[in-house]
């Protein structure tokens, strides 16, 4: 190891051994109230249903579906999700339409969230990389909202059942039914303008708090950085683990956590270190509590098998 590496090691094992407990247990607390505008978005988004919901239902099921993609590849835990609203009475198409707009209500609130703090900290020497994941993210959020604004009358949910009546394969007519409840669950969501507008301000308020947690983790390691800098850490770090490239993005969030926090001036080790240590205590909150929600619903794959079979009809 290299002297500098001894010195990055160093600093980060003196951090780590000075973590202030109190800290600690308020960044669990407020990551933890983060949940209470998931679960009420969640609420929200199932529609008439959602009042035969109790919200802990909601947040279990929401919650385990986080910590199965700690382990799971491919945001699985996001199917098991939709799974679980199966289950309890939600339409599937809606269901999958659910989980979908809760990923693109959280890239919105990201980029909304990032965006003053990168006009107002970085400006003009914002780097080409944010910048452009920005334009990404915001086209990803548009392409699907404009589609339903110039598709008023649905006439993709039609396509899609004309497909699946002319088409002579079972699975492909049922991957095309499928594909068109799901549209129809989808433009229900976002044509519901009072909806769409109380679901951006619940997801503003989940990821405003997110980073809140971040920068009391900040404040846990001695840290001396202001929180705009850290909530644009904690926004960026998420949008990298959207891409599934390792189990739970470990690696992923906090190498571009760091990254972030490098831009203004913060040495490297300490930001590494509250890049960590956000991430596990996120982490541990999640697999706890989700783990516990996941042996409480007590899925089978009997029940799994039961929901496909049922589908297929």
């Amino acid at each position: 190891m290299s002297i500098s590496g001894t010195g990055i090691l160093r600093r980060g094992l003196a951090l780590g051994i000075g973590i202030s407990p109190a800290w600690s247990a308020a960044a669990i607390l407020v990551y933890a109230s983060s949940w209470i505008f998931r679960t009420w978005r969640l609420k929200s988004l199932t529609g008439p249903s959602g009042k035969t919901f109790r919200a802990f239902d909601l947040f279990r099921y929401h919650i385990s579906g986080y910590a199965l993609n700690s382990f799971l590849p491919a945001k699985l835990g996001d199917a098991a999700t939709v799974v679980y609203l199966k289950m309890a009475g939600v339409n599937l198409g809606r269901a999958v339409a659910i989980i979908f707009q809760t990923r693109i209500l959280d890239l919105l609130a990201i980029v909304l969230l990032s965006t003053p703090a990168v006009i107002l900290v970085l400006g003009r020497s914002a780097p080409g990389w944010i910048v452009t994941t920005f334009i990404f993210c915001a086209l990803i959020v548009a392409a699907p909202l404009a589609m339903v604004a110039f598709d008023r009358k649905r006439y993709t949910a039609r396509i899609f059942e004309k497909l699946g009546k002319k088409s002579g394969n079972r699975m492909f007519r049922l991957a095309a039914e499928k594909a068109g409840d799901t549209y129809q669950g989808y433009h229900e969501i976002v044509s519901d303008r009072l909806l769409l507008a109380g679901s951006i301000l619940l997801s503003l308020a989940a990821w405003g708090v997110e980073g809140s947690a971040g920068f009391a983790v900040s404040r846990a390691l001695g840290a001396q950085v202001s929180f705009l800098p850290v909530l644009l850490a904690v926004m960026i770090g998420n949008i990298g683990k959207a891409a599934p490239a390792t189990p739970g993005s470990v690696g992923i969030y906090e190498g571009i956590f760091a990254a972030v926090l490098v831009l203004f001036a913060v040495p490297f080790e300490v930001a590494i270190a509250v890049a960590i240590l956000d991430h596990l205590l996120k982490k541990l909150f999640n697999i706890t509590v989700g783990g516990l929600a996941t042996l409480r619903i007590g899925i089978s794959l009997d029940q799994i098998r039961e929901m496909v079979d049922d589908q297929s009809r």
